[in-house]
């Protein structure tokens, strides 16, 4: 029993407690797990060791006994990104450090410009650019940079990276960023690009010539005369026709008659109606993503459309109830 308080006793200190090694480190953040514990034994021997520092044996393969998502997928595939010829300690403290993720050095976030400079060139020069697109600090928010993924070393799934922050409402210079993710919980009917596309389907990451960081033209405002190269963000998915056929038998069951009720908003009027005047672009509480109000500028009013059996009627600021019959 005596021997045995012993070994417990032993193991109950650690290289820290016993005034052996100063932890210089302290105040420092990110602290690695093991060291914030005072866990030594996880990653050096007791007394003797193959390896400097008295390190366990296994090289890398130390730090991925339990970083074990870093090296291999599920089906064993190798999954590493570049930086697979670096030892992991080249760019990582092994203890605590003051920069994110125990990175050795601040000029370390700036690794992926090395390979990426001339992407990272062009779309800082783009008027349009993500908030959180800064290669020097927020590249690890979206990418991994050891394995690979099924799209460019993305985080997860593409539209769950986007949700860790469209969560909540966002306040840009542009105007209020609606909370995506508590739309998407709530309301019934969503735009099928987010189901089959994600959010990359219509926004680029990064930056953009378009306003909302969308991938292609689209109308900037809510009222401009017809172009189809404004509209091949939607041309992307829907029939042109849609809009640009006069029959809109086959095309649309907005109609009158043969007539296509969607030409007549966007193209006819002498101020053409963008899409979203009318319609959400995300999700909705409305069939056919219709908005509940339409809004000039401070002002809301109701979009009062009502479903009929062979067609229907829409009453708005626009104009009174209007009802159409397919």
């Amino acid at each position: 029993s005596r021997a045995a308080a012993a070994v417990d006793t032993h193991y109950a200190k650690n290289c820290v407690s016993e005034g052996c090694h100063v932890v210089a480190e302290a105040g420092k953040i990110p602290m690695h797990v093991p060291y914030l514990e005072g866990n030594c034994r996880a990653c050096h021997e007791d007394h003797a060791s193959t390896q400097p520092m008295l390190l366990r044996p296994g090289g890398d393969g130390l730090c991925l006994s339990c970083h074990t998502k870093l090296e291999r997928a599920p089906g064993g595939q190798s999954l590493r990104h570049a930086t697979e010829n670096r030892p992991c300690l080249d760019c990582h403290a092994p203890h605590a450090s003051r920069v994110r993720d125990r990175l050795r050095h601040d000029d370390q976030l700036l690794i992926c410009a090395k390979c990426h400079a001339d992407f990272l060139r062009t779309a800082g020069k783009l008027p349009y650019r993500h908030r959180y697109f800064d290669p020097q600090s927020a590249c690890g928010e979206c990418h991994y940079a050891h394995q690979r993924s099924d799209q460019n070393y993305l985080r997860e799934n593409v539209a769950e990276s986007c949700l860790t922050c469209h969560d909540l409402p966002i306040v840009t210079s542009r105007g209020r960023l609606p909370d995506v993710a508590a739309q998407l919980r709530t309301m019934p009917y969503r735009h099928g690009a987010i189901d089959k596309g994600s959010c990359p389907a219509c926004h680029t990451p990064h930056g953009s010539t378009q306003p909302a960081l969308l991938v292609a033209g689209y109308p900037a405002g809510g009222y401009a005369p017809y172009n189809h190269a404004d509209y091949a963000l939607c041309w992307r998915c829907h029939d042109a026709r849609l809009v640009e056929q006069a029959d809109g038998t086959g095309v649309t069951g907005f109609r009158d008659g043969a007539k296509n009720l969607h030409r007549v908003h966007v193209m006819e009027l002498k101020r053409g109606r963008a899409c979203h005047l009318c319609h959400e672009a995300h999700v909705s509480t409305q069939p056919h993503l219709l908005r509940q109000e339409i809004a000039f500028q401070s002002w809301r009013a109701p979009l009062g459309w009502k479903p009929a059996a062979s067609g229907g009627s829409c009453a708005s600021p626009c104009h009174r109830e209007h009802p159409y019959r397919r």
